[in-house]
């Protein structure tokens, strides 16, 4: 999103293993992954301790994609914790926090310590509470939930280092011992694997900032894998644009990757038409081709699945824009099933240029799990952005829909969101403006059956939209 600030509810904290030894530099695996949750979900009430890992943002107040972690308690008790920012250079410093039952709170990573790039470490005592990440700038503004878990391998389908593009990994590593990592990339060009970028070292208890078009140069079309041949990591995409280009795109993304391949990837909001793009990358980074089905749920009318192959160690776009089986202007959700055994990764794109009346560019890894509880932690005050929930049903049955809305120390179900119908292999679009006063508080979205749900907001009178998947209560 740009120009200015995403506004976000926030109280503002008083004042943040070694793994298999294997050389997988440069070398895909051979073997079918199996199909892990792209992101693990909140620990249950009964836990005694809860840890976030926010990767990657800016901590100066001059930064163009400044950090602010938010994290929600949805659980009956109040919780005390800290938060550890984490810089690529310098000390890291902690700070206190309390989180009261049904509230939530929010701490700028430039109010804690200055650096070009920081990640956060977000520990509390007890479960039922979520993080996510937002970054504001002058280019945009993005949303992306932090990971509850580390890896020793990371996924990202889509990223450019075109004139008009930066991309930065963030790659943090949360454990006392040092991390051991190697990079690569599969382009339009090929692959390339960085003999600067194998062995990497990434300090315990620190983060590297990985310029990728210092390495790879010039590429609209960028997939990489992150192995981590000692330790486990947590490993963000920070992505740029600055308007230059031959499509002026311009805004800011920053997103979670994926630890592990998976045979389904659900996105529940879609639109292509009105200067609207939409794109799905699927990548699969293993040795095998990859055969995937594309099923395009439509709010009015069908259309049958496309279906699409996909090389080992290679990705291929589907330009939903182009597809003749999809009207254009029509709502609707895509979900993205590998057919043959081999997991892929896959990540949406959307465009929208004037005269469309949501303008600006977000790039959202999809959901690869479904779920009856979803919870989101930063709410939207500002009347010139627009916040929608978008929940999509993908299975044979109808499922019952309640939104209840977390404001400080209380719990609200929203009139006019109780008990709403979401039909089998459709999904329902909310505006929650409609029925929740501003300021929008955090909202928990729960179902009588499993479903994915997805947060968006967009800017009404300026440039700007973030799109995000929630987190599983």
């Amino acid at each position: 999103m740009s120009r200015g600030r995403l506004p976000v509810l926030l109280v503002v904290a008083g004042l943040l293993l070694a793994g298999g030894l294997a050389d997988r530099a440069g070398r895909p695996s051979t073997t079918p992954a199996v199909g892990l949750p792209a992101r693990s979900g909140a620990a249950p009430a009964s836990a005694t301790s809860s840890t976030w890992y926010c990767t990657g943002a800016h901590a100066r107040p001059d930064g163009e994609a400044v950090g602010t972690v938010v994290i929600v308690n949805a659980g009956r008790r109040a919780l005390g914790g800290r938060v550890t920012v984490v810089p690529d250079k310098g000390s890291r410093r902690s700070v206190p926090i309390r989180v009261p039952a049904a509230g939530r709170v929010g701490v700028r990573l430039a109010d804690v310590l200055t650096a070009d790039n920081a990640s956060a470490l977000v520990e509390l005592d007890g479960g039922q509470v979520l993080a996510e990440l937002i970054t504001q700038g002058p280019k945009g503004d993005s949303a992306t939930p932090c990971a509850s878990s580390a890896s020793d391998s990371w996924y990202f389908a889509d990223g450019a280092t075109t004139r008009d593009a930066a991309e930065v990994l963030m790659v943090f590593n949360p454990f006392p011992e040092d991390a051991l990592a190697d990079l690569s990339f599969s382009t339009e060009s090929g692959r390339a694997v960085p003999e600067a970028l194998a062995g990497l070292v990434v300090k315990g208890r620190g983060m590297l900032a990985v310029p990728v078009g210092d390495y790879v140069r010039r590429r609209s079309a960028v997939s990489t894998i992150v192995s981590s041949r000692v330790g486990r990591l947590v490993v963000a995409r920070l992505q740029i644009f600055d308007g230059t280009g031959d499509v002026p795109r311009r805004g800011v993304s920053l997103a979670l990757g994926a630890p592990a391949p998976g045979p389904v990837w659900y996105f529940p909001e879609g639109f292509a038409g009105d200067a609207t793009t939409e794109r799905i990358h699927v990548f699969n980074p293993s040795g095998h081709e990859a055969r995937v089905e594309i099923d395009v749920l439509l709010d009015q009318g069908e259309a049958d699945p496309v279906g699409l192959t996909v090389p080992a160690v290679s990705r291929v776009t589907f330009t939903v824009n182009e597809e003749p089986r999809v009207p254009p202007n029509v709502g609707h959700a895509i979900v993205v099933r590998a057919t043959n055994g081999i997991g892929v990764v896959a990540e949406r794109t959307v465009e929208s240029l004037p005269p469309s009346a949501r303008t600006g560019l977000a790039i959202t890894l999809g959901a690869t799990r479904a779920g009856s509880r979803w919870a989101f932690a930063a709410g939207e005050p500002d009347p010139a952005v627009e916040e929608w929930v978008t929940v999509l049903n993908p299975g044979l049955r109808a499922v019952r829909v309640a939104v209840t809305a977390l404001d400080g120390d209380k719990r609200v179900r929203v009139p006019g969101l109780q008990r709403l119908l979401v039909p089998a292999r459709g999904r329902l679009p909310i505006r929650l403006a409609d029925h929740i006063a501003r300021p929008v508080p955090s909202v928990v979205v729960q179902t009588t059956g499993p479903v994915v749900v997805e947060r968006d907001l967009y800017r009404t009178s300026a440039l700007g939209r973030a799109m995000a998947m929630g987190t599983l209560l």
